[in-house]
């Protein structure tokens, strides 16, 4: 009895131990999309980018996803419009505000406002759904809130008074709204659709939204120039950032759940920075450092929850 014990214990704790890396695997490689995005700012448009990685992302799942593609068409059709709605908010539009993001702001920057999503949730949660906000998530809230005024202020209080932000903080924000919606409208997806099917429906769709502005960026912009660097940063995109990292965030919240994963996730900003300084030089400033704190030690206290210990019963 007590082997059987030893041997659950040792599978539990090595699915828990192949969890978290796999977590942190997916982590690692999202941080580098805040790199490519700061990367190739100048060298490919917002939208041009988009599409580029979300036909790649296409391309890979399809083999996988083939068949669920083709059980999944009925409902489908049925799910429509929020298919379209779906595809819009996670594929369209949040990847191109970060990208967009990138002309104009630090690659840290986008990678610390990025994981303020589950407060946007928070937030919709109460407008759309009347979901109660409690104390604790409202002091999380505050405390994100003043970790953002920091970041994107860089510290200059004189700034802060003139209002003056780096747009591409802006439009990090306008991603992350995005990603907060697409998060919490996935509550609604159906049970008859699958992940595959429904991802590569929502990558297809999503990367085809993008072809009306791309072919505006077509006609007023200079065209791109297909440089190593930038055929490097979309394949790494498309295939690591939205496929292979699907694949491992997947494998991850299967071993030990979406909460534990949630809270790899925000270990994101660090990858970011060192990755930036890596490749890009940037530098991390004192602003960042506490803006950064304060956002992550925000959204944990916002989104967390406390254990609840067995009551303790005395015996009679």
């Amino acid at each position: 009895m007590r082997a059987q014990e030893d041997g659950g214990a040792g599978k539990s704790m090595k699915q828990n131990t192949s969890g978290y890396l796999l977590a942190l695997l997916a982590v690692v490689i999202w941080s580098g999309n805040f790199v490519v995005a700061r990367a190739v700012a100048d060298m490919i448009p917002p939208w041009q980018c988009n599409f580029w990685r979300w036909f790649t992302a296409f391309a890979s799942i399809l083999p996988f996803a083939w068949r669920h593609l083709r059980e999944d068409w009925p409902a489908l059709r049925r799910h429509r419009r929020y298919v379209v709605l779906m595809s819009l908010l996670g594929v369209t539009l949040m990847n191109t505000f970060f990208y967009k993001a990138g002309q104009s702001t630090e690659s840290l920057n986008m990678a610390l406002i990025a994981p303020t999503a589950p407060i946007i949730i928070l937030i919709f949660s109460r407008l759309l759904y009347g979901e109660a906000i409690t104390p604790r998530r409202l002091l999380g809230m505050l405390v994100v809130a003043a970790g953002i005024v920091i970041l994107v202020s860089r510290g200059d209080m004189e700034r802060l008074a003139a209002l003056r932000f780096a747009p591409g903080d802006l439009w990090s924000l306008g991603g992350a709204a995005s990603f907060g919606l697409y998060s919490l409208f996935m509550r609604h997806r159906g049970a008859d659709l699958s992940v595959l099917g429904f991802s590569a429906a929502t990558f297809g769709l999503g990367a085809l939204f993008c072809v009306p502005p791309v072919l505006a960026e077509m006609c007023w912009l200079p065209p791109v120039q297909w440089e190593p660097a930038v055929i490097t940063g979309v394949l790494y995109a498309g295939v690591g950032c939205s496929f292979g990292s699907f694949c491992l965030w997947t494998a991850a919240i299967s071993r030990i759940g979406p909460v534990r994963a949630g809270i790899v996730y925000y270990s994101m900003p660090a990858f970011a920075a060192i990755g930036a300084h890596m490749v890009l030089n940037e530098a991390v400033n004192a602003a960042q450092v506490a803006g950064g704190m304060l956002i992550i030690g925000g959204i944990l206290i916002a989104t967390l929850q406390r254990p609840h210990l067995p009551v303790r019963k005395e015996n009679p």
